[in-house]
């Protein structure tokens, strides 16, 4: 069945949620379908015209062209002191009624939503608000991101699809990260044996690539981030063909239901 939205959620901070999250987005625009995207609750921000708006939207914003809107693109930011003001006075706080205001313009204003998570799957839990609490709330299918191994890859994987599965929420498949070249067979026979078993598609493996790593200095998207989204586009439409040849057949299912 086609997605028109999709969560993307680690095992791991630092594990690939940018890489992906950029590469969907360049992928759909590719095809010239309207796009926007969310992270719903983050923890780093920049500040920005009327708000703070997270570092990774401010970076998504700027490559991408679009325009920004805190309360719509960053709906919730978790700045320093907040979560013991939600622990002493959880009243004050909307952040569930933030996010669904945001997600509710954003689905009915583009033909497909990316939705970045934050951290590893229980980051937020302390507010109510983990990964998996927001992809439920959102009701939104996750794509799950893991650096590539075999034994210990396969224990994070399991600990956190459970923590979805706990609130209902759809896998719609596993994207590894960091993979090493002379591995990677290895690791896709092994790591795509196991998920077959639980019902999750491989979707692709990412290679190492210790250039991906991504800061935002204010809302200046300086030369070197420029190249390094460039590349994480390149890799992710060739890594993850499951993704990307999945993602295409729903464009063209879009496109020939509104030419109908």
């Amino acid at each position: 069945m086609p997605f028109r939205k999709v969560y993307i959620a680690a095992t791991d901070q630092h594990v690939g949620k940018t890489t992906v999250t950029m590469g969907i987005i360049n992928h759909i625009l590719r095809h010239s379908l309207d796009i926007g995207f969310c992270k719903p609750v983050g923890q780093e921000f920049v500040e920005f015209d009327d708000g703070f708006v997270d570092k990774d939207i401010a970076l998504f914003g700027n490559y991408f062209g679009k325009e920004l809107k805190p309360h719509l693109h960053s709906p919730v930011i978790l700045k320093r002191g907040v979560v013991s003001s939600f622990l002493d006075h959880p009243e004050r706080y909307q952040f569930e009624e933030k996010i669904l205001a945001a997600a509710e313009k954003l689905e009915r204003r583009h033909q497909f939503v990316v939705y970045e998570g934050t951290g590893h799957t229980g980051v937020g839990n302390v507010v109510g608000l983990s990964n998996a609490k927001v992809a439920s709330l959102l009701n939104c299918p996750v794509i799950l991101i893991a650096e590539a191994g075999i034994g210990s890859t396969l224990d994070k994987l399991m600990l956190h699809i459970l923590h979805f599965q706990q609130y209902q929420v759809p896998i719609a498949g596993v994207i590894l990260n960091k993979t090493f070249p002379e591995k990677r067979t290895k690791v896709l026979h092994y790591l795509g044996k196991v998920l077959n078993k639980w019902g999750i598609p491989l979707l692709g493996a990412l290679p190492y690539d210790k250039s991906l790593a991504f800061s935002v200095p204010g809302t200046k998207l300086k030369a070197q981030h420029v190249q390094k989204i460039q590349t994480a586009c390149a890799l992710f439409e060739e890594f993850v063909p499951y993704l990307t040849q999945k993602l295409s057949y729903d464009i063209a299912a879009d496109i020939n239901t509104e030419a109908a």
